[in-house]
């Protein structure tokens, strides 16, 4: 299966990327910044279902994703990913196995890819980042990699049967940072705080997160 997902990622990263730039005006920033060798965690914003792709195309590592695993429900879910290498989670709960799994990725040099907020954002801005994250990477000693996508949730909003057939997508690639001597929750913080100054579009002052977001689990 790796080798399957090693071959789609080759033969299918240049056309999807000129595929974003010729629709969407594609700009990435800071690529350089990700790590060329060695475990990694990429911690980006979830706008939109094209989020996947576009880290994908973004940085120049093969990524692991984690997609929810009630999604191998549907049929033409397992058909679109067949070839793909992912690591589906349970999301009501903890997921020991699949946390187990990836930290053993993780540690033989592999790249994961978490969406912290667990959920598409409902309105553009950033949700709550939770912090499963952390366990991976501090047993895993790996540092974390945090990616901000803009002007996905414009191009694809939550609700929207398709994406629109133009707009503008940038993605930012902040510095990477260990969180091994971070407790959980300065963990979380330290990739908010990192998303924002990325230029994340903070909630304004005094307005919940959307209860299906703050609602999921770790």
């Amino acid at each position: 299966m790796k080798l399957v997902s090693l071959f789609l990622n080759r033969t299918f990263k240049a056309p999807l990327w000129l595929l974003f730039r010729l629709l969407y005006r594609l700009r990435i920033e800071g690529a350089e910044r990700c790590p060329r060798r060695g475990g990694l965690l990429v911690v980006a914003n979830h706008q939109s279902l094209f989020d996947p792709p576009l880290l994908g195309v973004a940085l120049p590592r093969v990524l692991v994703y984690t997609p929810r695993a009630t999604l191998r429900r549907s049929r033409i879910y397992r058909l679109l990913t067949c070839g793909l290498d992912l690591e589906h989670v349970e999301r009501e709960g903890r997921d020991v196995g699949a946390a187990r799994r990836m930290i053993e990725r993780l540690r033989r040099g592999e790249v994961i890819a978490l969406f912290p907020e667990q959920t598409r954002t409902q309105d553009g801005c950033l949700g709550r980042i939770t912090g499963g994250f952390h366990m991976l990477a501090a047993h895993a000693e790996v540092p974390v990699l945090p990616v901000l996508i803009e002007g996905a949730f414009e191009v694809w909003p939550r609700g929207r049967s398709r994406p629109r057939g133009r707009g503008r997508i940038r993605i930012r690639v902040g510095e990477p940072f260990e969180v091994k001597q971070m407790e959980r929750g300065e963990a979380a913080r330290r990739v908010e705080q990192a998303l924002l100054e990325l230029g994340a579009k903070a909630r304004p002052a005094g307005t919940a997160v959307p209860v299906e977001s703050a609602a999921v689990r770790d």
